[in-house]
């Protein structure tokens, strides 16, 4: 015969919410010390006790509300999207921004009282926030991922997650929402004028990702040891990258003047640093000043590095930091700012142009060859001409 103790009525910190405990289920119940809290406590324990100290079979799966299901929700993607570092990845802030505006309309509802129109609702509010189809598509797939976690783990009634399915992603050219544009590549000429304005560092980290092909991140994840120096061609495998929760391989092809750019960075590396890295840069710069210093340096002002500063240079550029330094060399020189995300639609452009459809495929690394011509490949007009004077 199970204990009739009853569950008490306890604060959660965390929230500020009032919680009871029931056969190791909390139970969220609304502001602590409110009269709504205090009432559904007293309904809750009333119903437990009616039946013989179990839970009703529907109380621990729909009588949550919408913003405990996020908390528990953000609680697991926190945990779940770490890379190989134990450190968050980026679909932790997807989830985030996704779940905002959910908590924000929907958060005291019940998710039972959570449908179909309630989660278009939520999604005509991003549409006036001005966002891209693709990023509101993205977001409210990242909803109903959250209401099919519930389910999963009895928080959510099975039919609700069902209605939320039933709304049909925005379609393009059937919504007012605005889709972005197709990513195009950048010509050699404004990389070859962005060049001399960037930073040593930086200006080789361009020319090493446009020679293999690789993303932003690929190049500043790039370690030693993450290089298989063997035959001709080496073979960069990241440590990390976009789709190793997949399970899939990534290797990129390096080749001649990538490994001539890359060599002397190697050897002065161990296998675990970054290649490139913005405490080499700082020092770079530091040194060429001196060189060029036209009044001599007395001895004890050869070095005036701070001994503790309170802002020191990073070991490794992210994404973010590699597009500033782009940008910024680009206003220098006046000319049209550029990503270097481009760099890798450049390459599947010219590998599709010289080689072929399925050489480029392979190249950038993708699993199909759809990916490839859908979002890496320029039209290619010349080619179409240059067939044309030879068939036509």
């Amino acid at each position: 015969m199970p204990k009739k103790n009853i569950p008490s009525y306890r604060l959660h910190k965390p929230t500020g919410q009032a919680i009871c405990s029931l056969q190791g289920k909390m139970f969220y119940l609304g502001r602590y010390k409110s009269k709504e809290s205090r009432a559904r406590y007293n309904e809750l324990i009333a119903e437990y006790l009616a039946n013989d100290c179990k839970l009703p079979p529907t109380r621990s799966r729909n009588g949550i509300t919408v913003e405990e299901l996020a908390l528990r929700f953000l609680e697991w993607a926190e945990e779940y999207y770490l890379d190989k570092d134990g450190k968050p990845t980026a679909n932790v802030d997807q989830c985030q921004r996704a779940i905002a505006p959910l908590v924000r309309h929907y958060g005291k509802n019940t998710v039972s009282e959570f449908g179909s129109l309630s989660l278009k609702f939520v999604r005509d509010g991003l549409i006036a926030e001005g966002l891209v189809r693709s990023t509101i598509n993205a977001r409210i797939n990242v909803i109903r991922q959250a209401f099919r976690w519930g389910v999963e783990n009895e928080l959510v009634l099975p039919d609700v997650s069902h209605a939320l399915d039933a709304v049909a992603k925005l379609k393009k050219g059937r919504t007012v929402a605005k889709d972005n544009d197709k990513v195009p590549p950048v010509p050699h000429s404004l990389v070859e004028a962005t060049l001399p304005y960037l930073p040593k560092v930086v200006a080789d980290m361009v020319q090493v990702q446009r020679f293999i092909g690789g993303r932003p991140q690929d190049v500043c994840n790039m370690k030693a040891g993450d290089i298989e120096r063997t035959g001709d061609v080496w073979a960069y495998r990241p440590y990390t990258h976009k789709t190793q929760h997949l399970n899939k391989e990534r290797s990129l092809a390096v080749g001649p003047r990538a490994q001539e750019i890359l060599l002397p960075y190697i050897v002065r590396k161990t296998d675990d640093e970054f290649i490139f890295s913005p405490a080499d840069s700082v020092k770079l710069f530091r040194a060429t000043q001196r060189e060029n210093r036209k009044t001599k340096i007395p001895p004890s002002q050869q070095d005036r590095r701070k001994v503790q500063p309170k802002r020191k240079p990073r070991e490794q550029y992210d994404h973010y930091s590699y597009r500033q330094a782009i940008h910024r060399a680009c206003d220098r020189a006046g000319i049209e700012r550029w990503s270097p995300n481009q760099l890798r639609h450049t390459a599947g452009t010219e590998t599709t142009a010289q080689f072929s459809l399925e050489a480029a495929k392979e190249f950038l690394g993708h699993a199909s060859v759809k990916t490839t011509e859908q979002y890496y490949v320029a039209p290619l007009p010349e080619l179409a001409a240059e067939v044309a004077r030879k068939i036509g």
